[in-house]
């Protein structure tokens, strides 16, 4: 069975994860599938609004496969550097996109959350962001999270690693909804529904001002982000924690960056 399952509801698109068994981790070939399902939704002008979810009541998806990270291609570990504030297209399209959160929404998962517009999620769902615990950088939720909750709360997620309850995420407007697991996707397309029977270009021009507000100093942040991110690189810790990870051992990070060598302290020629 496919990783991704796309199925179309009337005027809604439904995405659902299918790797359970991996806690509904991002795999490279089921975020490609998810890439592309997202363009073709985009394309489908009898298709005004997406629902992402998956199976399961465990995760909506605890994040970038550290696994495959770990191997990355051609024996080559794959560093975890976002190259914008969106996962598979879904923050960048025009229409409307809904998360039904049905378990933990985890450093990826959560990315994948905030790259919607409407969260809704089950009272077991949680929220957290623990790039820090294996050496690298949040690469969307570093950008976006502080837009989208009281700047505490986000340093508290993204420097201690605490975790956020269905409950308090809901009562700090990070979701819009809490239902129970076997209402949750017909919440979520009830919600679908009501959009797709407004008007088009409303909802379309009332996208295009909030997103102009999610982004505003994006692309300035963005590239704050990686220049901060190619130093972190330098410490090795953004290889040694997937590695850690796959082996199931605790990571052993370094102190800081590398030391240059102080001029005329090496041996000679």
């Amino acid at each position: 069975m496919s990783e991704l399952q796309i199925d179309k509801d009337g005027a809604t698109t439904v995405f659902t994860i299918n790797r359970p068994e991996r806690m509904n981790a991002l795999g490279r070939d089921m975020m490609a599938e998810l890439t592309a399902g997202v363009q073709e939704f985009n394309r489908d002008p009898q298709q005004r609004v997406a629902v992402i979810t998956a199976t399961g009541d465990r995760a909506f998806s605890t994040g970038f496969d550290l696994k495959e990270m770990a191997a990355g291609s051609g024996g080559a570990p794959t560093l975890p550097i976002s190259p914008g504030p969106d996962i598979a297209g879904l923050a960048a399209t025009e229409k409307p996109v809904i998360a039904a959160v049905n378990g933990a929404a985890v450093s990826g998962g959560l990315e994948l959350a905030l790259s919607c517009d409407i969260r809704i999620c089950t009272p077991d769902a949680w929220f957290g962001v623990f790039e820090v615990k294996r050496g690298f950088l949040a690469g969307v939720a570093v950008n976006v999270l502080p837009r989208l909750l009281p700047y505490g709360v986000a340093a508290d997620m993204l420097l201690a690693g605490e975790r956020l309850t269905a409950d308090r995420a809901y009562q700090l407007g990070l979701v819009q909804a809490v239902v129970e697991p076997e209402a949750l996707l017909d919440a979520a397309l009830e919600r679908a529904a009501t959009i797709a029977t407004h008007s088009p270009t409303a909802v379309w021009g009332s996208k295009q001002i909030l997103q102009y507000w999610r982004n505003l100093q994006i692309a300035e942040q963005q590239r704050y982000y990686e220049s901060v991110i190619h130093r972190v690189i330098l410490s090795g810790d953004m290889l040694e924690g997937p590695r850690a990870f796959a082996e199931k051992r605790e990571p052993q990070f370094s102190d800081g960056w590398p030391t240059l060598p102080q001029a005329g302290s090496g041996s000679g020629r």
